[in-house]
C-alpha cells in the first residue's frame, strides 16, 4: 500500500461540516447562475406565445372578414352589440389588473414570510448556540 501524503490525509480527514458548507455553497451558486437564464426562458416562452395567440386571432378575423366581404354579408353591429362588447372587454381588462395585483401582493407576503424564517431561523442558531455552550460550560465544572 502506498504512503499518502499530508496533502491527501488532509483532504480525506476534512471536516465533515466544512465539506457540506462547501457543497452547498457551489449548489447555491450554480442555482444562482442559472436562474436568471431560466427566467429569461420562460418570459421568452411567454412573449412567443402570446405574440402566436395575436397573430392566430387577427389572421382569424381577417379570414373571416374577408370572406363575408367578398359574399356581401352586411358586417354593421347595432349599437347596443358594440357597447356590450367593448364592455364586457373592459371587465376582462380589470381581471387582468386585479389577478395581477393579487399575485404581486401574494409574492411580496411570500417574500417577508422567507425574510421572517430567515431571521428565526438565525436567533434559533444562536439559542442553540447559547444552550451547547450553557451545557458545555456546565459539563466542564462537573469535571
Amino acid at each position: 500500500m502506498g504512503t499518502m501524503s499530508k496533502q491527501q490525509t488532509t483532504e480525506n480527514t476534512r471536516d465533515v461540516f466544512a465539506v457540506y458548507t462547501q457543497c452547498f455553497d457551489k449548489i447555491q451558486g450554480n442555482v444562482e447562475r442559472a436562474n436568471p437564464q431560466f427566467l429569461q426562458s420562460i418570459t421568452n416562452l411567454q412573449q412567443e406565445y402570446l405574440a402566436a395567440c395575436g397573430n392566430f386571432v387577427h389572421n382569424v378575423i381577417a379570414s373571416q372578414q374577408n370572406y363575408v366581404n367578398k359574399i356581401g354579408i352586411n358586417t354593421s353591429a347595432p349599437e347596443a352589440t358594440t357597447k356590450v362588447v367593448y364592455g364586457i372587454t373592459d371587465e376582462i381588462i380589470k381581471g387582468f389588473d386585479v389577478q395581477s395585483k393579487m399575485v404581486h401582493t401574494a409574492l411580496d407576503a411570500t417574500k417577508q414570510h422567507i425574510k421572517a424564517i430567515n431571521e428565526n431561523a438565525t436567533s434559533f442558531a444562536a439559542l442553540n448556540q447559547n444552550i451547547i455552550n450553557s451545557w458545555i460550560s456546565m459539563w466542564n465544572q462537573k469535571n
